[in-house]
């Protein structure tokens, strides 16, 4: 495996070939259909990050500094931080305010900014020359708040906020604890609003389970988790919880709960942060893929209609042809048979009248058009673009998931543009072809290839 790339030369590697692609391809083919920029440099470059999410008891801390070997972070049961810390490695430990963090150039959170001063407050960097942090940015979150009336004030958008660092995030641990395994308040609206569709980088983490005396007691902590979970996370089946502690060498009672297993699940959890750097190069890779998707079908829709528009107008313009054609044909006729005294006015009579029914073959073009454009229904041509794949094809499914990510770029394209949506060439949807069907596999090759070095890695570790 010598030709495979080191961890941190596949994140550069990856990542340039993906910028290249989205430069080269992407966004020519975006600026013309007014679809959404590819994500800035900024938010694929950087270090491997790994958010820490819970409420202010779950361990967040604990378990920080547990990973890293040392005791960096402030913990306790009543509320430490209320902000986000970002800890990674520097030759000197070195604390910096948000101020200066976001305006680093360097740095890839001047992005935070949009967010006001007020979140500054609530933002810092803390550098720590510890080895375990070496190519790796752990993100302490403020502990969330489960208020029972669901008012929670914050002086930032909190929910926005981790958004924005989940977007980024290429492991995310969401931890809960045997004392509050439920889903209320912010829990739920993050849960449901600032990690909705990033389950793929999610690991639900179960701590403190040592503090158990009984399985009885900790069975049913576990099913009141895994029910509040069904109710916030919309699928079938609940994503699988890691169930874990962390041995602080605390004397305590005789317990009936074996730990064994939970020491297996808690490595598991270190291995996931430790490939952090294989997460990054899939997330990269998929946001490249799923980008090129949803442009496809953005272009195709778009298309659509500027198709459907152009042979109406082609067909209305062959009829105003047509009677012109007619009138002139029923002229000429007109002014050949009959009498020399009265041919000429029957004949431009009767081509005076082909011209106004052409006239108003073009005025019932433009009613047509307009009313058209004022019941156009998105989902409708969406329906008629894509009408052979939705009624034979087996991602159905997954189509109509595609669609509706865009609908809504596609309804401001067309606001953009007057409602007369740009023509695609064959030569656009071959380069997305290209994109989906050959660069993003390469690059999932390449990643797979590299991923095999690291001890305990998998295909799986870099997606399919």
């Amino acid at each position: 495996m010598t030709d495979a790339p080191a961890p941190t030369d596949l994140v550069v590697e990856v990542e340039g070939r993906a910028r290249a692609l989205y430069d080269q391809v992407l966004d020519p083919i975006g600026q013309r259909f007014e679809f959404e920029a590819a994500p800035p440099p900024a938010e694929t470059k950087g270090l491997p990050m790994v958010l820490l999410l819970g409420n202010h008891s779950s361990g967040k801390s604990t378990f920080i500094n547990w990973l890293i070997g040392e005791d960096l972070q402030r913990t306790g049961i009543a509320p430490i931080d209320d902000g986000f810390t970002v800890i990674t490695y520097g030759a000197e430990e070195q604390v910096r305010d948000g101020m200066t963090i976001v305006t680093d150039p360097d740095l890839p959170y001047g992005d935070l900014r949009r967010y006001g001063d007020q979140l500054l407050s609530y933002f810092k960097l803390r550098l720590r020359p510890n080895p375990a942090l070496q190519g790796l940015a752990l993100i302490d979150s403020p502990g969330m708040i489960d208020a029972a009336d669901g008012k929670v004030t914050r002086p930032y958008d909190f929910n926005a906020v981790v958004r924005w660092f989940a977007e980024r995030a290429d492991v995310i641990l969401l931890l809960f604890d045997p004392d509050k395994p439920g889903t209320t308040g912010e829990t739920l609206s993050v849960l449901t609003n600032s990690l909705s569709g990033l389950e793929h980088k999610l690991l639900i983490i179960f701590n403190k389970v040592d503090r158990f005396e009984s399985m009885r007691d900790y069975a049913r902590t576990y099913g009141a988790l895994c029910w509040n979970l069904s109710k916030a996370i919309p699928r079938k089946d609940l994503p699988h919880i890691f169930n874990t502690y962390i041995p602080l060498g605390t004397a305590g009672g005789v317990r009936s709960v074996p730990l064994e297993d939970f020491d297996k699940q808690r490595e598991e959890v270190r291995q996931e942060v430790r490939r952090a750097p294989f997460r990054r190069v899939d997330n990269i890779i998929s946001r490249l893929y799923n980008h090129a998707r949803r442009m496809r079908v953005h272009v195709t829709v778009l298309d659509a209609l500027a198709r459907e528009r152009f042979w109406l107008g082609a067909r209305y313009a062959v009829a105003a042809a047509a009677v012109l054609l007619l009138g002139a044909v029923v002229a000429y006729a007109l002014f050949s048979l009959l009498p020399e005294t009265s041919r000429f006015g029957w004949a431009l009579g009767a081509f005076a009248l082909s011209v106004l029914l052409a006239g108003a073959t073009g005025g019932l073009y433009a009613w047509d058009s307009k009313n058209r454009a004022n019941n156009l229904s998105l989902d409708a041509l969406f329906e008629r673009s894509y009408a052979r794949q939705l009624t034979l094809g087996d991602d159905k499914e997954d189509l109509r998931a595609l669609w509706l990510s865009v609908r809504e770029r596609v309804r401001r394209s067309l606001d953009a543009r007057a409602g007369s949506p740009a023509r695609a060439w064959r030569g656009d949807f071959k380069k997305l072809e290209k994109v989906i069907e050959k660069e993003v596999p390469e690059l999932r090759a390449l990643a797979n290839k590299s991923a095999s070095r690291l001890p305990g890695a998998s295909k799986a570790t870099v997606g399919a």
